[in-house]
């Protein structure tokens, strides 16, 4: 069995072909875990500062900067936002939570101090705003990580977005698009490095290609399993006895997850009304 307990992805996966050009930069992109467990210590302000300024150092669709950023660092925020995403713990626990919103308030203010009429409010600017802030966050993860901090990304700042939006105080057209925990991680924490799907599968050459994608989804169940990446984290499916024998890899996992689109919240009331959430806070979805 392969050794999932350090390394990058690229020693993992023994690109020997490429392995010459591993400097410090690419060693902490393919190194990323995410952390849920931290430790009480607390993080600097230089260090947070460093982490905020690589993320406004982003890529931003013509520099629009369409995002914003709340941080956290109140015990009682975070322990309210903690319930909001889904009674997580370590989002309480790690000492700095983040918060990258789609932000569309700055542009229609600038457009309308301006004297003209905000006429962008369209599905490509929530896409736009949102890219903006994922792009911010990346950048934030790796920054945190090249510091020596672990850091989690938490979708479920999405369960309730109008709760999260009052507790956060975000105008309208702002919309929090995903939080990142970042401190520094408990000893014991880690699982190792989580293998990704064959290149084969993710990476296409010049056309999508769909050859031996059965083998190719057949050889990365197999490294899963070995590695139980699933084991008490199973799905249930209504029915269906809790001792069932399948072979549970990720494509078992993953099937289940996507019988229906709340499956992936983990709960199945939540995130069915983002549309709405999204229009109550300002964007137009046409």
């Amino acid at each position: 069995m392969q050794n999932f307990t350090k390394g990058t992805r690229i020693e993992q996966e023994a690109f020997s072909e490429v392995d010459h050009l591993l400097n410090e930069t690419i060693r902490v992109l393919t190194a990323h875990e995410s952390i849920r467990s931290f430790d009480s210590k607390l993080i600097s302000d230089e260090m947070l500062k460093m982490i905020t300024i690589s993320a406004r150092s982003a890529p931003t669709s013509s520099n629009l900067q369409a995002y914003s950023i709340i941080v956290v660092k109140e015990e009682s925020k975070k322990a309210r936002l903690a319930v909001l995403s889904g009674n997580q713990s370590f989002v309480e626990q790690a000492p700095v939570f983040l918060i990258f919103c789609a932000d569309i308030y700055r542009l229609k203010y600038v457009t309308e101090s301006q004297n003209h009429a905000f006429l962008a409010n369209t599905l490509e600017m929530f896409l736009l705003s949102s890219m903006d802030a994922t792009l911010g966050l990346q950048n934030a993860v790796i920054a945190a990580e090249s510091l020596g901090l672990g850091c989690v990304p938490v979708g479920s700042i999405r369960n309730d977005p109008e709760a999260v939006a009052i507790e956060l105080g975000l105008p309208e057209g702002v919309f929090a698009i995903s939080g990142l925990s970042i401190g520094y991680e408990k000893v014991g924490g880690r699982r190792g490095v989580k293998p990704r799907l064959p290149e084969k599968i993710t990476i296409h050459q010049e056309i999508y290609d769909v050859k031996d994608l059965d083998l190719h989804l057949e050889e990365y169940d197999q490294t899963m399993i070995a590695r139980k990446t699933y084991d008490g984290r199973r799905v249930s499916i209504a029915g269906e006895p809790e001792n069932h024998g399948i072979d549970y890899g990720w494509r078992e996992h993953t099937a289940r997850r996507c019988t229906k689109p709340e499956t992936i919240a983990a709960s199945s009331s939540l995130r069915t009304n983002l549309k709405d959430a999204l229009v109550k806070r300002g964007f137009t979805i046409k």
